[in-house]
């Protein structure tokens, strides 16, 4: 029986497995590392996928004005690649965002497909100052900055389930009224 996986908020407990998930990534230089206390100062930022009681995937939002936020620490177990948890917890991301009024997100990756297939257009890291200053930050403390694509991608201002066809409007044009 296949296990049963959900795409949450993250919770004050998720905190250490976020911390070793996004570790694993950091420590091959594929994404920015990140302290435990970092993740606990941000942790209503963050979304998870969550399988059989284990973090299996996290996303966070990291908001850097009113309008504009990053989608960063996306990292999905080895384990669990393929399965479209990346997918989820940006999705999940971007959902947070929406509620927060938040217009504009960009994220870093060192592939091109992920973030294409999810509607983020390239862009130029250059539109956001505040990520390049990070950068600078983080190099003067000796962290090695790995070169990344920058995307970049408009949320529409609310976003609604799409409505059913009532029944007015059926095939047939008439109105069927009950009773």
């Amino acid at each position: 029986m296949p296990v049963r996986t959900s795409i949450r908020p993250a919770a004050r407990a998720d905190a250490d497995a976020i911390w070793e998930l996004v570790s694993v990534f950091a420590g091959e230089g594929l994404m920015l590392p990140r302290t435990r206390e970092q993740i606990g100062i941000k942790l209503d930022g963050y979304v998870v996928a969550s399988a059989a009681g284990r973090i299996v995937a996290c996303a966070a939002l990291d908001e850097y004005s009113p309008s504009l936020a990053e989608v960063s620490s996306v990292a999905v177990a080895r384990s669990e690649h393929g399965a479209g948890l990346g997918t989820q917890v940006v999705l999940g991301v971007e959902r947070l965002a929406r509620a927060r009024d938040i217009g504009e997100l960009f994220a870093m990756s060192l592939t091109d497909s992920f973030f294409l297939s999810m509607n983020y257009q390239p862009t130029s890291i250059s539109r956001y100052p505040e990520k390049l200053s990070r950068y600078d930050r983080l190099r003067a403390d000796g962290v090695e900055i790995v070169p990344k694509r920058c995307f970049q991608k408009t949320l529409d201002a609310a976003w609604t389930r799409p409505q059913l066809m009532s029944e007015s409007s059926s095939i047939s044009g008439k109105v069927r009224r009950a009773g």
